[in-house]
């Protein structure tokens, strides 16, 4: 019944067109001065959000999460192959994002702070 309704519907692969989300994550800005950066901040981002997915609580589980990942993959997503993160690295550079945000959405920081409704 399904496929009667479908005829004039052609299919083309929708996640040829879609970023991954190392390529959306590039978009945030980058508090880091430029001379700084030892690995990209998008490939970054995203895999210490799937270590938190994973279950990761603190930010040595997350680093230990990363370093976990082979070197092909990690070149891949456009790191160097042989990366070590620091926890405290990982962690300034997490509170600088967090900071810089709430700097500019001041409201949303007052509203988690429960000052405001």
């Amino acid at each position: 019944m399904l496929s009667r309704h479908l005829e004039h519907v052609t299919f083309t692969d929708a996640t040829a067109d879609l970023p991954t989300l190392a390529e959306v994550l590039d978009a945030v800005p980058d508090p880091r001065c430029r001379r700084g950066r030892r690995y990209r901040l998008g490939p970054l981002l995203a895999l210490a959000l799937l270590a938190v997915l994973s279950g990761a609580t603190s930010l040595v589980q997350i680093t230990r999460f990363i370093a976990g990942y082979g070197p092909n993959v990690r070149a891949q997503l456009g790191l160097p192959p042989a990366m070590q993160l620091a926890a405290s690295t990982l962690g300034r550079l997490l509170a600088r994002l967090a900071t810089d945000y709430f700097r500019s959405h001041p409201a949303d920081g007052l509203q988690l702070l429960g000052l405001m409704t």
